[in-house]
């Protein structure tokens, strides 16, 4: 099976391998500068994000006479370390991100944190104190290093101009071996004017290729499937960044199982009938209750967060037996004991798992077990469809519901975080895989619009919503200006009910109703986007909200969709138990 477009399981290899392209000559002489931007051209890196500074013109310089890579200034550096972070979800492929040393770099770790607890690579690079002062307590200079060690794969301070290629070179290896993530490295302000010999080599430690289930494991787990008669298949985010979500159907298929998905991911289309929706905070009825009739759970590329287990409510019980596989074997067995454990990339496994399974001549129908997921799966529809769609104020589940409606199947929606979230999960239903994208394992407000530039860029032609809370929005809305000017096009829809809706819902039931610090006074949001060159339109009347958003789906100019939702209403699973 072919990976699915933007989707391919990332393995380092060389530029010229990946395209057929030949390299540039460059000559045996460069600047440290135009070494960098050589190195970031040989990558193929789609555009460089950031804010200027010290340490940083000098690189711009180069790239504006070299013509690339595409440069994107933005109004604030977590903006553009979350863009990157949604052009790496949805490519495998990291860009970079280019900042100034201490407060430019402090700025951008809101972003690096959730790129490394998502799994997403790129690369960052900040200018730093001149290598002649550092120690000496110079202007903006903290240890940069030290920062980013603990939310990156690799933070490392570049000691010699030499070795500035070759160090970047190992960066973008390393973002994107194994289970992907961020690396930051800095360079001395001096470095960039430094005229050093220069070559393009491979790093020696070159990996190719996925990591392969070992032999014992899978044919432990497939007799265990086999014997099984309730399975279900937890997919997690491991299951998109692999490719894996087509193969991890077609082993539904093959079983009879139940497929859920992992807290806020959606890496598994939610239109097949096996499909049971999201676990975890918030999750789907009929997902709690497959889990706890199944005898066997199948967990792919899921690292069982505090979220999609309830706080860690769900439990397996005696008899239930847990088949664990992920490409980061540290987190195999971390959470619940698995009876078979496999540190393997999630497509790779699956697809060695279905060649054994259709192998065997004990295959089970389990007609049983998949009548009962359709009728646990209906039960669900109906219970959360049994809502007043045409309520006055608008309902949060009719805006989801009509957005699905007219979005395109193939479109992408990035959510912010906030209360509203959790009607996304139960209403927008997945049509195919990757086009959901929230970074669940941290959940950082003012992620949507960003992280959604980052994939209008990747997929220009396609349809690209931001679905953000008033709160989140407000933290980035800013950088409308920047898709204005660098002709971003992307739709900004704002859930707003003038409130930090899930404080709000807390200090309802657990603080007696004294609500402190979470209502707000918002800007006329379709107004802000006007005054910045984008279109904008405020919705108060559900009947407006189809003819609404295709105006904006169908602009090829950003557009803000402000959404007067009900102020009352909001999901209650924030304070509910799934579990």
């Amino acid at each position: 099976m072919d990976d699915p477009p933007g989707h391919e399981m990332p393995s380092y290899r060389p530029a010229a391998a990946r395209t057929g392209r030949a390299r540039h000559n460059y000559p045996h002489r460069l600047s440290v500068a135009e070494a960098i931007v050589a190195v970031l051209e040989d990558e193929q890196v789609p555009f460089v994000a950031g804010i200027p500074g010290g340490g940083v013109v000098e690189l711009l310089d180069v790239m504006s006479r070299a013509g690339s890579p595409r440069y994107v200034l933005v109004r604030h550096e977590q903006v553009a370390v979350h863009m990157a972070l949604g052009y790496a979800e949805l490519t495998a492929r990291p860009a970079v991100v280019l900042v100034s040393r201490a407060p430019g770099a402090s700025n951008a770790v809101i972003g690096v944190q959730a790129a490394w607890a998502e799994g997403s690579p790129l690369v960052l690079i900040s200018s730093h104190v001149s290598s002649k002062a550092r120690g000496l307590g110079a202007f903006q200079e903290i240890d940069l290093e030290s920062l980013f060690r603990p939310i990156t794969k690799m933070s490392v301070e570049v000691r010699a101009p030499e070795r500035v290629t070759g160090t970047l070179q190992e960066a973008f290896r390393v973002a994107t071996e194994g289970r992907p993530g961020p690396v930051h490295v800095s360079v001395p302000l001096d470095f960039p004017a430094i005229e050093v010999a220069f070559a393009l080599s491979r790093p020696s430690r070159e990996v190719h290729g996925r990591l392969e289930p070992s032999p014992a494991g899978l044919e432990r787990a497939v007799a265990l499937l086999a014997a099984c008669d309730r399975p279900v298949i937890i997919a997690g985010g491991g299951v998109t960044k692999s490719g894996a979500a087509e193969a991890v159907l077609e082993l539904a298929e093959e079983l009879g199982a139940a497929v859920t998905n992992t807290w806020e991911r959606k890496a598994v289309r939610e239109d097949y009938p096996l499909a049971t929706g999201g676990i975890g905070r918030g999750g789907s009825g009929a997902s709690a209750a497959v889990l706890h009739e199944a005898d066997l759970v199948l967990a792919l590329g899921t690292r069982f967060s505090e979220p999609a287990t309830e706080d860690y409510a769900m439990a397996f019980e005696a008899g239930q037996s847990l088949v664990q596989v992920d490409i980061d074997a540290a987190t195999v067995g971390r959470v619940y004991p698995a009876e078979v454990g496999i540190a393997a990339d999630a497509r790779a496994a699956v697809l060695a798992i279905l060649e054994r399974l259709r192998g065997r001549r004990d295959r089970k129908l389990r007609t049983a077990w998949r009548e009962r997921v359709a009728e646990l799966v209906k039960g669900w529809q109906e219970e959360i469809y049994a809502v007043d769609f045409d309520a006055h104020p608008i309902s949060s589940p009719r805006v989801v519901r009509d957005l699905r409606r007219v979005m395109a199947p193939d479109g992408v929606l990035c959510s912010d975080s906030g209360n509203f979230n959790y009607f996304l999960a139960r209403y927008f239903t997945a049509t195919s895989p990757g086009i959901f994208l929230y970074p669940a394992a941290t959940g950082p407000m003012g992620c949507a619009l960003p992280a959604a530039m980052g994939v209008k860029v990747a997929f220009p032609d396609r349809q690209v919503v931001a679905v953000a809370g008033d709160g989140g929005f407000a933290m980035t809305m800013q950088d409308l200006e920047t898709c204005v000017r660098e002709r971003i096009a992307v739709v900004a829809l704002v859930m707003n009910n003038f409130a930090y809706g899930n404080i709000k819902l807390r200090q309802q039931v657990h603080f007696g109703n004294r609500l402190i610090g979470c209502e707000l006074s918002n800007p006329d949001f379709a107004e802000v986007a006007r005054l910045v060159g984008a279109r904008g339109e405020t919705v108060r009347d559900p009947d407006e909200l189809v003819p609404s958003l295709q105006r904006a789906l169908s602009a090829h100019e950003p557009f803000v969709l402000d959404v007067h939702v009900d102020p009352d209403e909001m999901s209650s699973a924030t304070v509910d138990p799934w579990w």
